[in-house]
């Protein structure tokens, strides 16, 4: 045998090796293909569901709330929320540090009626849901506004209809309850 044929390995016979397949960095070329296939179409599938999440979402955040004229208010010119953003609209006062003054509403003595021990943080005037109800939005918690607004939060809230505080339902205070649960709020 001489060096060149060590060089080229041992001989093959015709007919008796397996055809090679090709391969790109070690990967044989039909997979390759097969991997850029699914691909390509997990790509296409992701950047439709993109389309349509952001096509949705920006219907949502279309109008200003803070414009007198715009869907975020009613005619009165009162904020209209609902339980679907309650948590937006308890953000944005948090934020803005926005104080309405009480007018006619005794937020004391509705505080003791509905049973919340947490200090009261903020509170709106605001519209309910699509029936147009007037309520009051009352933000409270166990601490300041100024600790919420620095570190963010679970924030409780509750909406109540102005009637809260006046006696009228004594027998059962929840019926002046519109809705009441937690908001998670972010730092400012």
């Amino acid at each position: 045998m001489t060096p060149r044929d060590v060089r080229r390995g041992p001989a093959r016979r015709a007919g008796t090796g397996r055809p090679r397949i090709r391969s790109v960095l070690g990967i044989p070329l039909p997979m390759m293909i097969l991997a850029l296939i699914i691909a390509a179409l997990l790509g296409v599938q992701l950047a439709t569901a993109l389309e349509q999440s952001t096509t949705s979402a920006s219907h949502m955040t279309g109008a200003s709330v803070d414009s007198g004229s715009g869907t975020g208010k009613n005619s009165a010119g009162l904020t209209v929320v609902t339980e679907a953003s309650v948590g937006t609209e308890v953000q944005r006062l948090v934020d803005t540090g926005t104080i309405q003054p009480m007018t006619s509403f005794d937020a004391a003595q509705c505080q003791q009626e509905q049973g919340i021990t947490e200090s009261i943080l903020i509170m709106e005037e605001v519209s309910w849901g699509g029936e147009d109800t007037n309520g009051w939005l009352l933000v409270h918690g166990p601490v300041d506004r100024d600790t919420l607004r620095a570190n963010g939060g679970i924030i409780s809230a509750t909406v109540v209809l102005p009637t809260c505080g006046t006696g009228a339902n004594d027998e059962d205070p929840g019926q002046d309850r519109l809705w009441a649960g937690h908001v998670m709020i972010g730092p400012l």
